[in-house]
């Protein structure tokens, strides 16, 4: 019998090489992209424009873009680190166009989630990684619910998404849209008294004790709120919003009575005077 020759000789392994035909499509996709981002390039001006009418269009959206964080005490005071929130992130990156971005969670431990954010300029073809670690156990080593964990695991992945962006747009080109969301978000167009008001409604939906709060902002109440004190809440309550800081980080608990702070008025009154009868007591 003649042999067939397209047949294949014993012992000798075929492998056929094929290539993902959803990795054929990406690749067509991008370079799409590429050739329409570059017929049609951004222009910083219109990017300015559009950025800067987002942020204002009224003062919560303006709230929302800037966050602050306590990262330790100095002599004695809690020190606050301020920064471009994930909500400035998506505004940015809507507005400057011609982008790529994502985020996707990377790894889950027991004890942490890991996240990846990803942006691309397909103008410039330059592309950046941001990486994110949020732990999932509280102070105590105990693991948060599964709905904890999503949660946490959610924001992590919005935050990297944030951090990468801002590696691929300069922070240089974002100075007077985050200016301008300041201007909105803690103008004195309204007056000093509706603001606390609202701080206060807030303040009071945290459940904890206010002591807390003044301690932390260095007051003794409320009616030393005034407009520092409350720019720094603004921007912690945006920081607890998107998972940058939490409740007990921005609001430590007072350990010890002796070390609450005091009190204006009377109570204020009350305690110093049992302070001095207890004294008095010891002696």
């Amino acid at each position: 019998m003649e042999e067939n020759q397209n047949s294949v000789p014993e012992n000798v392994e075929v492998v056929v090489a094929e290539r993902s035909a959803l990795s054929i499509m990406e690749r067509a996709s991008i370079d799409i992209q590429i050739a329409t981002a570059h017929q049609y390039p951004r222009s910083i001006s219109v990017f300015t424009k559009r950025a800067k009418e987002m942020v204002s269009v009224d003062k919560e959206t303006a709230e929302s873009c800037i966050y602050r964080r306590p990262v330790g005490k100095e002599n004695g005071k809690m020190k606050y680190a301020e920064g471009e929130s994930i909500r400035l992130a998506e505004i940015v990156a809507a507005c400057y166009g011609n982008m790529r971005v994502g985020g996707v969670i990377t790894e889950t431990h027991p004890k942490y989630v890991k996240a990846q954010g990803i942006a691309h300029d397909l103008e410039s073809n330059y592309a950046a990684k941001a990486d994110v670690i949020e732990s999932t156990v509280d102070k105590n080593g105990r693991p948060y619910s599964e709905r904890q964990r999503l949660v946490i695991a959610k924001a992590a992945q919005s935050k990297a998404m944030r951090d990468a962006i801002f590696r691929v747009v300069s922070k240089s080109l974002c100075k007077s849209i985050v200016t301008l969301a300041k201007e909105t978000a803690f103008g004195k167009t309204e007056p000093l008294a509706i603001r606390r008001d609202r701080a206060m409604a807030w303040l009071k939906k945290l459940c904890i004790d206010l002591n807390r709060v003044w301690s932390a902002l260095d007051i003794q109440g409320e009616e030393e709120l005034g407009d520092a004190e409350l720019e720094t809440l603004t921007g912690i309550r945006t920081a607890i919003k998107d998972g940058d800081t939490t409740v007990e980080e921005a609001f430590p608990p007072l350990t010890l009575p002796d070390e609450q702070p005091n009190k204006g008025g009377a109570a204020g009154l009350t305690n110093a005077l049992k302070k001095e009868d207890d004294a008095k007591g010891t002696q």
